[in-house]
């Protein structure tokens, strides 16, 4: 009877050729009665079916197939010629053969190992350049964001210097002006504009002279425009009652606050207070010194920016 062979890939050849391995042991077994074989063909037989089960019939199965058939001629020479050197020579080279498709496969092994992990490492890497470009980009931006609020406020105080020289000047021009008709004097306060008690009021009196008015015209003109805090400050001698000169210094700086309002002050940036015979800048005993105590001082104050 015929042997039919279809055909059949590498992995179906390796079954039909372990299977003629078995065979040929089954056969030699027939042959050889009890006669066992010799150590190098064992761990030939040994050695081929490690590398059948392991990684190598995966990742190259042809070494395995050489050492198949390395195998195969070792023990058909072992069921001819158990004896023979040739026997011998044949299951060391059917070991070795199994030996080399085994260490073939853990180098490939170990290479595409080597291979994935510098696939991973690339990656990384890449994620992390990415990862820090994009942390350069943020840390671009914030800087350049940071450049420009510097610009802007040494703009913004290129300007405010500017505005403040501006009103510098311009104060500097209503002193002048305002010179020309009250006692004008700097200190810690600010601008201080003194006028005397009885140009403003008749004597006990708050309402605003026509003379008073006049003076109170040219100093609100001078002032309109510079935007600076003012207050205006009311003060008495102290003849009569405390309560009353409060009450009356009060009054009397209400009165110029109040007549400046209408000028023109803006009425948010002016306020008014009585100091009463507080705060004397001269002595009381006398008239002319209750005279000079008797007064009203209006502080414009450096504007707060």
């Amino acid at each position: 009877m015929a042997l039919v062979i279809a055909p059949f890939g590498l992995t179906s050849l390796l079954s039909v050729t372990s299977l003629l391995s078995v065979t040929s042991v089954t056969g030699l077994a027939g042959c050889g009665g009890d006669r066992l074989p010799p150590k190098s063909l064992v761990d030939a037989r040994e050695e081929f079916s490690h590398a059948k089960g392991g990684i190598a019939i995966q990742l190259d199965p042809t070494d395995v197939h050489e050492a198949d058939l390395a195998l195969q001629r070792a023990e058909q020479a072992f069921s001819e010629a158990p004896d023979d050197q040739n026997t011998i020579d044949l299951a060391v080279i059917a070991q070795r053969k199994a030996q080399i498709a085994e260490a073939s496969a853990a180098a490939l092994k170990s290479q595409q190992d080597a291979d994935a992990a510098k696939r991973d490492l690339a990656a990384a890497m890449s994620n992390q350049l990415q990862a820090a470009r994009g942390q350069l980009d943020q840390t671009k931006q914030a800087l350049n964001k940071t450049q420009e609020q510097l610009q802007s406020e040494q703009q913004l105080s290129a300007t405010q210097k500017q505005q403040l020289a501006d009103m510098e000047a311009k104060l500097k021009d209503a002193r002048d002006t305002i010179a020309k008709i009250a006692a004008v004097k700097d200190d810690d306060r600010g601008m201080v504009i003194t006028l005397q008690g009885e140009v403003l009021f008749k004597t006990g009196e708050y309402k605003l002279k026509a003379g008073a008015m006049a003076k109170l015209d040219q100093i609100a003109e001078a002032l309109k425009g510079k935007e600076q805090p003012i207050v205006v400050y009311g003060f008495t001698d102290n003849v009569g009652g405390l309560d009353m000169n409060m009450t009356l210094s009060q009054n009397r700086a209400q009165s110029v606050r109040d007549y400046l309002v209408q000028k023109g002050i803006p009425q948010d940036l002016i306020t008014a207070q009585g100091k009463g015979p507080s705060d004397p800048v001269s002595d009381n005993t006398s008239v002319e010194g209750r005279s000079a105590n008797r007064r009203v001082e209006l502080v414009v104050s450096p504007k707060k920016s």
